[in-house]
C-alpha cells in the first residue's frame, strides 16, 4: 500500500486482503471487482492499454473501500433495513432466465442480498445526511434569482381546459357526438360551468378537463391555433383535431418573458437545497475515508 497524490492509494498487485476498520475486503472480492470493471471498460472503450490494466486493481480497491465505509457508518447509525426490504430489492437484481430455476442458475443469493442491503444502507445514509442540511434562506433564493434571471426565460403559456369526444375505431365522430358538442357549446356560451360539463360529458373528464399550463407546441397544431388566440374565459367553437372534436376554454395566460421570483422561487429553493445536500454528502464521504483505518494482509 503506497500513498498517492490526491488522497488515493496505490495498491500492490500481489494477492492481498484489505482490512477497513476491522472489516475484510477479500482478495477474491477484489479480483471479482476487477474482472467486472475491466469487462465494463472494454465494452465501452475497446481493448485496454497496459497502463489502464495496471490501474484496475487500484481503482477497484479504492472504490470498494468507499462503499464499505458508507455501509459501516449506516450500520453504526442504526439505519439497517428490514429483511423484507432487502428481499424485495434483491429479487430485482437477479438476472432473469427461463423459469425460477433458470433465473437463479449460477447466482449466489447471499451475494445478491448483500448487494441489495448495501444499496439500501447507502441510500439511507445519504438521506440521513441530507436531512441535516438547512434549507436556503429567502435572501439566498432572491440572490440566486437576481444573478441567474436569464435562466428563467419562459415561453408564452396558457392554462386551458377542454371537452373532447374522441374518434371511434373508424376515425370518425358520430352524428350524436357532433350534436352533443354543438349543444354543449350553446350551454357554455349561455354561462354554464365548463368543468362541470367536461366532467359529465367529455371522453377525458379528469379534473374537469383541466390541462394545466402549457407552452405553444405541446399540443397538436389545431389545438394551439384555437387556444393561443382565444380570449380568457371564452369557449372556442367546436373544432377538430386528429383525436376528435373539442371545445376549449382558456382560464389564464402568461406572456413570454422572465418568470417572476414568486413563480420560480420553489424550484430555486429545491435546486439550492440539492446543491447543499450534495456538498454535505461529499464532505461526509471524504471524512469517512480520511478517518478509516486501512491495512493489508498477504494471502
Amino acid at each position: 500500500m503506497v500513498a498517492a497524490p490526491g488522497g488515493s492509494v496505490l495498491w500492490k498487485s500481489m494477492p492481498q486482503n484489505v482490512i477497513v476498520n476491522g472489516d475484510v475486503l477479500t482478495d477474491q472480492e477484489i479480483k471479482a471487482g476487477v474482472a467486472t470493471f475491466r469487462q465494463e471498460l472494454e465494452a465501452r472503450e475497446g481493448p485496454l492499454s497496459l497502463e489502464q490494466r495496471m490501474g484496475l486493481r487500484n481503482h477497484v480497491i479504492n472504490d470498494l473501500i468507499g462503499r464499505l465505509v458508507v455501509v459501516q457508518e449506516a450500520q453504526r447509525l442504526g439505519l439497517a433495513p428490514a429483511e423484507e426490504q432487502v428481499s424485495e430489492l434483491a429479487s430485482t437484481l437477479v438476472p432473469r432466465g427461463d423459469g425460477e430455476e433458470g433465473c437463479r442458475a449460477g447466482v449466489d443469493e447471499e451475494v445478491v442480498r448483500k448487494e441489495a442491503r448495501d444499496r439500501i444502507l447507502a441510500e439511507r445514509l445519504i438521506e440521513h445526511w441530507g436531512k441535516g442540511v438547512k434549507p436556503p434562506t429567502k435572501g439566498e433564493i432572491r440572490e440566486y434569482y437576481k444573478k441567474n434571471r436569464e435562466r428563467f426565460v419562459q415561453r408564452e403559456m396558457v392554462h386551458a381546459a377542454h371537452i373532447v369526444k374522441n374518434f371511434d375505431a373508424a376515425k370518425e365522430v358520430t352524428a350524436e357526438a357532433r350534436e352533443l358538442m354543438a349543444d354543449l357549446h350553446e350551454r357554455l356560451v349561455a354561462g354554464e360551468d365548463f368543468a362541470h360539463l367536461a366532467t359529465e360529458y367529455s371522453d377525458c373528464p379528469e379534473k374537469g378537463g383541466d390541462l394545466g399550463f402549457f407552452p405553444k407546441g405541446t399540443m397538436v397544431d389545431e389545438f394551439d391555433e384555437q387556444v393561443f388566440e382565444l380570449p380568457v374565459m371564452t369557449p372556442t367553437p367546436v373544432f377538430e383535431t386528429p383525436f376528435g372534436l373539442h371545445i376549449a376554454m382558456v382560464y389564464e395566460k402568461r406572456p413570454a418573458g422572465i418568470a417572476s421570483l414568486e413563480e420560480i422561487g420553489p424550484s430555486i429553493e429545491q435546486r439550492l437545497l440539492r446543491t447543499l445536500q450534495d456538498h454535505q454528502v461529499e464532505h461526509q464521504l471524504t471524512e469517512l475515508r480520511r478517518k478509516a483505518v486501512v491495512r493489508t494482509e498477504n494471502v
